[in-house]
């Protein structure tokens, strides 16, 4: 009828036909009143309804097929979506941690660089007492990877331009060019000073942990740590007692430490930790991770307690909490001596 008025004919005799029938045809006359039984008029009519719809098996199998895998693909996207958003977060988090942990190392290599070259220096006068940061760059990451460590070397730059006092960043120049240049700027300890100061001592927090440089929680006791020490230039025989010490008394307030080994040979300056439960170990990993100690930075890891009793057998029988051996707190207490800070700032 739409398509044609000569249709609306052929269509009122057809309805016509339904009403007067009196039979089922499969097809049911409706009013503008739904619950209006019956209609008579072919006016009255305002849609149509079927009363026996037949369908195949295959047609309804194919219906509810269509029906059940639309509903399931649209799950399954939305899962897939939201698995993909963790993923990629995880991965970025990842990389995040895996680059904060190349700049840190980055960190304590130029340091190392420059007091070195400091103390150089001072027993060869004809050396200039700074150095290009190019070049330092250039000495430290392989030229086949500056490209890759870029991020990583800007990263190092700009912590130690707002984080590190004893290194000092002017312009020098050199043959025809200007060079940005670092100077190590550390003073010396008065010689009257140098029997009262311990050589080993916090000097505070280099960085406040987040959830991208510290785990929320650990899963094992066991703490790898690095750069506590310096093998080649260490004297005596006990020496590694003191950063034992040093440790408890980081940890003063952390009464499950069982175990310390000190890796005499680490160059690396490792030091291996056993605590009592993996809560006493989340202790000590935030109160040692990111802190300096004579100079370094110190970087912590969980490590798994099965590798740890392997390589320390002795550990197995270890649970008796460890303390420092006397009150005065070497390590922390003399460090108000040389920063003037409290000794909040030596803790975590």
């Amino acid at each position: 009828q739409n398509l044609d008025p000569e249709y609306e004919s052929v269509l009122n005799t057809a309805l016509q036909w339904i009403l007067n029938s009196g039979e089922d045809v499969g097809i049911k006359c409706i009013g503008s009143d739904p619950n209006e039984m019956d209609v008579v008029n072919v006016t009255d009519v305002k849609y149509l309804e079927s009363t026996s719809p037949k369908m195949s098996f295959r047609c309804r199998f194919r219906r509810a097929f269509i029906n059940v895998t639309h509903r399931l693909s649209i799950l399954l996207l939305g899962v897939a979506m939201v698995w993909g958003v963790l993923h990629y977060m995880k991965y970025r988090w990842a990389k995040e941690e895996e680059e904060t942990r190349q700049m840190y190392d980055m960190v304590v290599k130029i340091i190392d660089v420059l007091r070195s070259h400091s103390e150089a220096c001072s027993e060869n006068k004809d050396l200039q007492p700074y150095m290009p940061i190019l070049h330092v760059r250039d000495s430290l990451i392989p030229s086949q990877e500056r490209r890759k460590m870029k991020k990583v070397w800007n990263r190092a730059v700009d912590f130690l331009a707002a984080n590190e006092s004893r290194i000092h960043t002017e312009t020098q120049r050199i043959g025809d060019a200007e060079f940005l240049v670092w100077k190590w700027m550390q003073p010396s300890v008065p010689c009257d000073k140098i029997l009262v100061i311990p050589s080993k001592v916090w000097q505070g927090q280099a960085f406040h942990l987040d959830r991208r440089n510290s785990p929320p929680n650990s899963l094992t006791p066991c703490l790898k740590i690095r750069n506590m020490f310096d093998p080649i230039v260490e004297i005596g025989d006990h020496w590694h007692l003191a950063i034992q010490e040093a440790i408890l008394e980081k940890c003063s307030d952390n009464d499950g430490i069982v175990h310390i080994a000190v890796d005499k040979n680490s160059r690396e300056g490792c030091v291996y930790v056993k605590c009592l439960s993996p809560e006493y170990a989340g202790k000590a990993f935030k109160a040692l991770h990111g802190s300096w100690f004579d100079g370094k930075l110190v970087t912590v890891k969980y490590l798994r307690l099965d590798r740890y009793h392997h390589r320390f057998p002795q550990a197995l029988t270890c649970n008796t909490p460890l303390k420092p051996s006397n009150k005065h707190m070497n390590s922390m207490s003399h460090l108000r001596l040389r920063t003037g800070t409290t000794n909040s700032q030596g803790s975590s």
